[in-house]
């Protein structure tokens, strides 16, 4: 459906070019137009003032659309531009190594998100319906992903049984403690027992849900249940009996992942117990496939790759320290946060000796507890409080890569909270000062990074890896130092500050606090997502990220977003559309689109940008096949603000282009051309752009550069003019705006476009 909005006058034209300040490039040297086509109004022939606003923001006067309801005033201060990629990054280091994994998931019960779905770090999520009833989720993992895990795992004992328990029986009870590698084990059993592209992670509330007529799984997969305490507690005998007779029914096997050991007699015919691989065998292995093809040897002509193995066997494995600490044969999981900490530059001799010491986590707790507990080896900290000393560790922490002049002021209003009587120091800190407040343990631990850019002089950071060693620190603070609401309070307050990386910071420690209290960090956050500065509700929109980054709290984070989304509070609403733009929507893609729209309704969106960033993030995280079609759905509405939404999303996206050997192809029509998106959709979309008053102008320039790019582009050319004709067919007024942008704009600054006379050509058999 195309809508028709009256011809724009003279007065309208200011308000035709919003967004371009966050969302449109400014011209680039290959633009044809420049300021050349600004002179002239798309579509109706008066011209656009020199002075034409280009902030998004409408003139009085504007005609096409509702009145502007009057908004609170927000606060004078410039937005903070982040990528979600570097914000999930950050937040990953933080949270212990929370990742995205992406595969096909299905969830039937309350809120199915359907088929595309994607799924942040562990993928056991649970829910429970309204109704009492029970939730059923699984995801077929990525079969490169499979192979991934394979290469770098270490083969068990119990390997041997497990496989042969899985080709006699259809059900099999895996029992092991949590982080002994349980779940890797039984994930490549069942890949080898049905192939690496047909193994599924299943997830229910009660194990009996699996027997509701209502589900069904495809045959021929394996299915791997990793059961908490509380639902293992619940199963009975009868139940994996039914269990494993609907999955010999349908040609399955379902492996339960859990801690069995207290109920192995009640099922001693279906338990496997795992066993671990040594711990050094799961070293090996593991250093092995994260340095795959590098050269670790400096190698002097062409690396046959035997300086790895030299590396991994004596220089590693017969270390002193790594020796002892692989000796008492942690778990795996312990294991791997070594590896990780090596990984990545390959240290050795004295480098290796420092870096083991910082990341070997038996030790990081003791570690953390000597760095705050300033007296217990009896520092000194001339001129400092214990409680000062204490807070600026802390604060080293969270505001990891901050200047050190930041972490200080941090520090004291850790220190001096509940006494607004005391004033903080505000004499610079030296180097000898730093020294001291650091320590000798948290001194080893840091990096110092010189900057004479920032106060202080100097950035303080800690390396690659060693965010183990944060999360650690925070950990004693919030159970040995300080009460959660005062820490909350504290977080809240730097995020309410005015330096966008020290909300950023705060922003992810109260996403980790959440494990500990979530009920007081969802009512912080609440607190945060209601300012009306921008930059606060974007920190209290990565809070919720961050907390979604953590299974175990993924449902509270789902519950809130789905009460603020549909709720009536305009910056509750704008919030939830800041955390999908921030990385959320790659959790609930299909969820983003649904509660975006909801946010779209709201009439302060049309000063933010928050849905179209929300939007644009589940595009381009392999979504477009679903924004499109959403997004035609949107342009539909009766609702002129979802409308004005899905415009302003097409005028977005239109200006991104394919990538080499393909660049020369607009993004979209690389899609359309790949058959990912139908060219009918993405013509009704470029209609409604083309029309609406609030998007028009730049929309028609977008419209000519892509004409002028496809010139002596033959298949891009072919697809232009489709598009032109499905967008004139029928349709007077944009044939009409068409000719007009052709001879009035067009032609005068492309006289050698030879792709404007097809144009031309298809407006003339539209007009017969």
């Amino acid at each position: 459906m195309i809508v028709r909005y009256p011809s724009a006058s003279a007065g309208t034209a200011r308000a035709l070019d919003d967004l371009v300040h966050d969302f449109s490039e400014e011209p680039s040297a290959d633009d044809p137009f420049g300021d050349a086509g600004a002179g002239v109004l798309a579509g109706s022939g008066d011209t656009l003032p020199a002075t034409g606003s280009l902030d998004g923001q409408d003139e009085p006067g504007s005609t096409g659309e509702l009145p502007e309801e009057p908004a609170e005033e927000e606060a004078d201060e410039p937005e903070d531009h982040l990528d979600p990629t570097d914000v999930l990054r950050r937040l990953a280091g933080l949270l212990g190594g929370s990742s995205i994994g992406v595969g096909d998931v299905r969830v039937q019960g309350q809120n199915a998100t359907g088929h595309g779905a994607v799924a942040i770090g562990t993928v056991n999520v649970t829910a429970a319906r309204s109704d009492g009833a029970g939730r059923v989720w699984f995801e077929t993992l990525v079969e490169a992903g499979v192979h991934e895990t394979a290469s770098g795992y270490a083969s068990t004992p119990s390997d041997r049984r497990l496989d042969r328990h899985l080709h006699q029986h259809h059900l099999v009870c895996l029992s092991g403690p949590v982080g002994s590698g349980r779940f890797t084990s039984a994930t490549l059993a069942v890949a080898r027992r049905h192939g690496f592209n047909r193994v599924c992670v299943l997830g229910v509330e009660r194990l009996s849900d699996l027997l509701g007529a209502g589900v069904s799984l495809p045959a021929g997969h394996g299915y791997v249940v990793e059961l908490s305490e509380v639902v293992l507690r619940a199963v009975d005998g009868f139940t994996l009996v039914a269990l494993a007779a609907r999955a010999a029914t349908s040609g399955t096997t379902v492996v339960l992942v859990g801690d069995f050991s207290q109920r192995k007699h009640d099922f001693v015919s279906h338990v496997v117990d795992h066993r671990p691989a040594p711990a050094t065998e799961v070293f090996r292995a593991q250093l092995r496939h994260q340095l795959r093809g590098r050269c670790v040897g400096w190698c002097t002509d062409t690396c046959d790759g035997r300086c790895l193995e030299r590396y991994v066997d004596l220089d590693c494995v017969g270390h002193p320290l790594l020796s002892a600490y692989l000796a008492g044969e942690p778990r795996p999981s312990e294991v791997l946060k070594v590896v990780a900490a090596l990984s990545p530059t390959a240290p050795k001799a004295g480098a290796l000796a420092v870096r083991l010491e910082q990341f070997l986590p038996l030790q990081l707790r003791e570690r953390a507890v000597e760095i705050l507990d300033v007296r217990r080896r009896g520092e000194e900290t001339d001129g400092f409080t214990d409680e000062e000393v204490r807070a600026f560790r802390l604060s080293c922490a969270v505001l990891a890569g901050q200047p050190v002049a930041e972490i200080h002021e941090a520090a004291q209003r850790l220190a001096r909270q509940g006494f607004p009587e005391m004033t903080p120091i505000g004499a610079p800190l030296r180097g000898s000062a730093i020294d001291m407040l650091l320590g000798q343990a948290l001194g080893q631990a840091v990096t110092r990074v010189p900057d004479g850019r920032v106060p202080g002089g100097c950035r303080i950071d800690f390396p690659a890896g060693s965010e183990s060693i944060r999360s650690a620190l925070l950990d004693v603070a919030w159970t040995d130092w300080w009460s959660p609401g005062q820490l909350l309070d504290w977080l809240a307050d730097l995020i309410r500050a005015d330096l966008p990386p020290v909300r950023q910071a705060a922003a992810g420690a109260i996403g980790w606090s959440a494990t500990r209290d979530v009920r007081a960090a969802l009512h912080t956050v609440g607190e945060l997502a209601r300012d009306r500065r921008a930059g606060v509700r974007q920190a209290a929109a990565i809070v919720l990220v961050a907390m979604a980054m953590q299974p175990m709290l993924r449902l509270r984070v789902r519950a809130e977003l789905d009460q603020w989304a549909a709720g009536p509070a305009a910056h509750l609403q704008d919030t939830v559309a800041r955390a999908y733009s921030l990385g959320l929507a790659r959790l609930w893609p299909d969820v983003a689109l649904a509660q975006l729209r909801q946010v779209a309704r709201a009439r302060m969106q049309r000063r933010n940008n928050s849905v179209v960033r929300g939007l644009v993030e589940v595009y381009e995280n392999g979504h477009a096949a679903s924004v499109v079609p959403a997004l035609v759905d949107w342009a539909a509405s009766a609702d002129p603000e979802v409308q004005l939404h899905a415009a302003r999303t097409l005028r977005v996206l239109a200006d991104r282009w394919a990538e080499p050997p393909r660049e020369h192809w607009p993004q979209l029509l690389h899609l359309v051309d790949q058959k990912v998106i139908r060219l009918a959709d993405l013509a009704g979309l470029w209609a409604v752009a083309l029309s609406l008053p609030r998007t028009a102008y730049r929309t028609w320039r977008t419209l000519g550069f892509w004409l002028d790019r496809a010139d002596r582009q033959p298949a891009v050319a072919g697809h232009c003019l489709d598009l032109v004709r499905h967008l004139i067919a029928g349709e007077p007024a944009l044939r009409h705006r068409l000719d007009h942008q052709l001879h009035h704009v067009w032609r005068p600054v492309l006289p050698q476009n030879d792709l404007l006379d097809d144009v031309q050509r298809l407006i003339d058999e539209e007009t017969r």
